[in-house]
């Protein structure tokens, strides 16, 4: 066995290294209804399981091997000339085998392909149908194991992140719409609901229950913070000025919904008139990821009463 050691500690066994994978999620519009690509592939008992195609990179050939094996695994999914885009989604370690087997790095991407019109030949709708499944389907009990859906919706993430982002989508959508699908909060897409929290399939701790990321500025600004030192944040950040009087509105609303506390302090030795300072409140700050802010309800019970996803 391979031995490491450092200058004050006793020989201790090498760690398991990480095999490094990379699995490519393909969307794909067939016959009207958002699939994604899960060919049949043999799992590690040697039956044919529906999975997401992975491939191993080329370590000789730097950053290319990523992009090489990630067109190879969505190939697996879809002819090469019918994939319009390849992105990369995020990183995942799942354990593929048995307890106690080391967990897989799984870089995931995903790909959109050519759709599959409803007057498509019978050869290339046998086609598709066999290696793509309607999302609306995956959440039916036994469709997908534990690491295909980390995977599919690992990338059904950036997928999505991607869309809200694009520039167009932007410009089509109504405001009200595109900042309820943009706010930091769930119900994005009731495809989420059917993809359900696979982040935690494979490891140790199965709970899928996280606590909420904290906002940026939180760990970047001096703590307490007064409302300018904000504000500059933002506008050093994205090169744009902010009218002040509008946000100052903006932040006393998030104030009087808990996550921002004013404080009964003032800066100090500052050559301009000092400004109140203020803390961000980390227990109030999970309470009110809890909760959707434009009715108060908790998420759960709004999630709840969603519809069933889309079938066209």
């Amino acid at each position: 066995m391979e031995q490491a050691t450092h200058p004050n500690e006793s020989t201790v066994a090498a760690p398991a290294r990480f095999e490094v994978r990379v699995a490519t999620v393909v969307f794909r519009v067939v016959r009207g209804e958002l699939s994604v690509g899960l060919p049949f592939l043999r799992g590690a008992d040697g039956s044919m399981v529906r999975s997401v195609p992975t491939a191993l990179p080329n370590a000789s050939v730097d950053g290319l091997g990523l992009d090489m094996a990630a067109q190879l695994a969505a190939s697996r999914s879809v002819p090469a000339r019918d994939i319009v885009r390849i992105a990369h989604g995020g990183v995942r370690a799942l354990r593929t085998g048995a307890a106690g087997t080391p967990s897989v790095i799984h870089i995931v991407c995903w790909a959109i392909a050519r759709p599959v019109l409803q007057t498509a030949g019978a050869v290339e709708s046998v086609e598709a149908e066999e290696a793509f499944l309607p999302i609306a389907k995956l959440g039916e009990d036994g469709m997908l194991d534990a690491t295909a859906r980390a995977l599919v919706s690992c990338a059904f993430d950036a997928f999505l992140d991607a869309t809200l982002a694009d520039a167009v989508t932007r410009r089509l959508l109504p405001r009200h719409v595109l900042f309820r699908k943009t706010d930091g909060f769930g119900g994005r897409s009731p495809y989420e609901s059917v993809l359900g929290d696979g982040s935690a399939a494979g490891m140790q701790q199965p709970s899928a229950h996280h606590a909420p990321e904290l906002p940026l500025f939180v760990g970047l600004l001096p703590d307490p913070f007064p409302l300018s030192a904000l504000r500059e944040f933002y506008e050093h950040l994205l090169g744009a000025p902010l009218d002040r009087g509008n946000f100052r509105r903006q932040f006393q609303e998030i104030i009087a919904q808990g996550p921002v506390k004013a404080l009964p302090i003032f800066e100090r030795g500052v050559p301009h008139r000092a400004g109140q300072l203020f803390t961000f409140d980390k227990a109030a700050w999970v309470r009110f990821t809890a909760k959707d802010p434009g009715s108060g309800r908790s998420k759960g019970r709004r999630q709840g009463a969603q519809q069933e996803p889309p079938t066209a």
